[in-house]
C-alpha cells in the first residue's frame, strides 16, 4: 500500500522522516477497520438481520428513554459481545473528569456547536475520507440531513453524563460505530455490478486512521484553537478534562487505544503532524465545500422544523433568497482562518476581508466571557442548562434530562 495514494499527501514519507512513530502508526492505521464492530455486519447479513433491526437490538437492549422492541429477534452474538466490552470502560476513564470536560465544552456550547462545519471541511480536505462518499453515491447529496445528524450527534455524546454506558450519548456514539461497520461492510461486498472497493489501493474504507483525526483534530484540536482564535479561554485543566471526554468518544466509537491522544499536548501534537501533510483535495472535495455552503445549516433566526412554532414557508423562501448569498460568502472567507490557504483554493473556498469577522466578534465574546466569570450571567450550571437548551432545542431535540446536567 502506498500511504501517499492513500490519503493524497505527497510528503508522507518526509513527515515520516520527521515522526518516525506517529506517523509508522498512521500508516498502519490506513488498513485497519473494527473488529468488533465489523463482525456484528458480517454475521447480521449472513443471518439476514438488516441494519435498522440492529438499530432497535441496539435501543432495546440499553437504557433508552424509548425503547425499541424488534419482533423478539435473539440477538446475534458478535453484538452482544460488542455491547459487553463497549460497556466495560477502560482503566484510565475517569466518569467525573469526562463529566468535567463536557461541562467546560458546554460553557460555550453554542459556539462549540457552530464549529462542527470546520470539522467537516476539515475531513473534507483528505481524499480518503472523501471516498466512501463518493463510492456510496452520497457525494454533494443528503448534506442537510448529514449536518444535522452530526450536530445531534455531538450535542448528545458531549451532554454531561451522557456517554455514560447506556445513556443516550453512548447509545447514539454505538450507533454511528455500527454505521461505519455497514458502510465497510457494503462497500466491500458490492452488488449489482457495482464497482468493489479496492483496498490495496484506498486503504480500508473508514479506517483506524481518519477515524482517529475526526474524533481527535477535527473533533477537538480543532475546536479549541478555533475557540481560542474567538478570544474564549480555557484552563490547562479543562483542556485536559476535554480532551478525557473526547478520548472516551474516541474509544466507544471504536478507535484503537493506542492511538488517542491521552493529553491535550498529544493531541496537539497530532494535530500538528497532520498540518504537516501536503495534501491535494480533489473535484469530489469542492463538491462536497459547495453542498456544505448552499444547503449544510439553517438560517439564524428561523425555527427549526420540530419546533411549536412554525414559520410560514413564504417568510423562510424570502429571507433565504436574500440572506444566503452573503451567508455562504461569510462562511466561505471565516472558514479560510483554519485551512491552509494551498488547500483552501484548492477546495474552492475564497479569503475576502469578511474572515476578519472573528476579529470583530472576538470583543464580544470576551465581555461574555468576563460577564460569565463575574456571575451576571448566573451561576455556572445556569450558563450550561442555557446554552445546552439553545442548542438542542435548535437542532430538534428533546431537553436533557436533569440526571446529567447534575453529573
Amino acid at each position: 500500500m502506498d500511504a501517499a495514494a492513500v490519503t493524497g499527501a505527497r510528503n508522507w514519507d518526509s513527515v515520516r522522516e520527521r515522526h518516525p512513530e506517529r506517523v509508522a502508526r498512521l500508516e498502519a492505521g490506513l488498513v485497519q477497520g473494527d473488529p468488533l464492530a465489523d463482525a456484528v455486519i458480517v454475521e447480521a447479513r449472513q443471518q439476514g438481520i438488516s441494519f435498522s433491526t440492529l438499530v432497535a437490538l441496539l435501543e432495546a437492549n440499553t437504557e433508552t428513554d424509548t425503547p425499541t422492541d424488534p419482533d423478539h429477534l435473539e440477538m446475534p452474538a458478535s453484538m452482544a459481545r460488542l455491547l459487553e466490552v463497549a460497556g466495560e470502560p477502560p482503566p484510565w476513564f475517569d466518569p467525573a473528569f469526562a463529566a468535567a470536560g463536557a461541562r467546560a465544552w458546554w460553557r460555550f456550547g453554542t459556539l462549540q456547536s457552530s464549529t462542527l462545519y470546520q470539522s467537516l471541511i476539515y475531513g473534507f480536505k483528505a481524499q480518503g475520507f472523501v471516498r466512501p462518499l463518493v463510492a456510496t453515491g452520497r457525494l454533494g447529496s443528503g448534506t442537510r440531513d448529514r449536518v444535522q445528524s452530526t450536530a445531534r450527534w455531538v450535542a448528545e455524546a458531549t451532554t454531561p453524563g451522557s456517554m455514560l454506558p447506556g445513556h443516550p450519548g453512548w447509545v447514539a456514539t454505538l450507533r454511528i460505530r455500527l454505521l461505519h461497520a455497514y458502510i465497510r461492510d457494503v462497500l466491500r461486498h458490492p452488488v449489482d455490478d457495482a464497482e468493489g472497493w479496492d483496498e490495496g489501493e484506498w486503504g480500508a474504507p473508514i479506517n483506524q486512521t481518519y477515524s482517529v483525526m475526526t474524533i481527535s483534530c477535527g473533533f477537538l484540536a480543532l475546536p479549541l484553537v478555533v475557540a481560542r482564535d474567538f478570544g474564549i479561554h480555557y484552563s490547562s485543566a479543562e483542556q485536559e478534562a476535554i480532551t478525557h471526554l473526547w478520548r472516551w468518544i474516541g474509544w466507544v466509537i471504536g478507535v484503537d487505544d493506542d492511538l488517542l491522544p491521552p493529553s491535550y499536548a498529544d493531541a496537539r501534537e497530532l494535530f500538528q503532524v497532520a498540518g504537516e501533510f501536503e495534501l491535494r483535495p480533489d473535484d469530489s472535495s469542492k463538491i462536497l465545500i459547495k453542498a456544505l455552503l448552499r444547503e449544510g445549516y439553517d438560517l439564524p433566526g428561523v425555527v427549526h422544523s420540530a419546533a411549536p412554532v412554525p414559520v410560514p414557508g413564504l417568510l423562510v423562501s424570502a429571507v433565504d433568497t436574500l440572506t444566503r448569498p452573503l451567508l455562504m460568502s461569510s462562511f466561505s472567507a471565516i472558514s479560510t482562518r483554519w485551512v491552509e490557504r494551498p488547500v483552501a483554493r484548492r477546495m474552492g473556498l475564497r479569503r475576502t476581508p469578511l474572515h476578519h469577522l472573528v476579529d470583530v466578534a472576538r470583543p464580544a465574546v470576551r465581555l461574555r466571557e468576563i460577564a460569565r466569570a463575574t456571575g451576571l450571567l448566573g451561576s455556572e450550571s445556569t450558563v450550561i442548562e442555557r446554552e445546552l437548551r439553545t442548542v438542542r432545542r435548535g437542532l430538534g431535540m428533546t431537553e436533557a434530562s436533569e440526571t446529567y446536567l447534575s453529573a
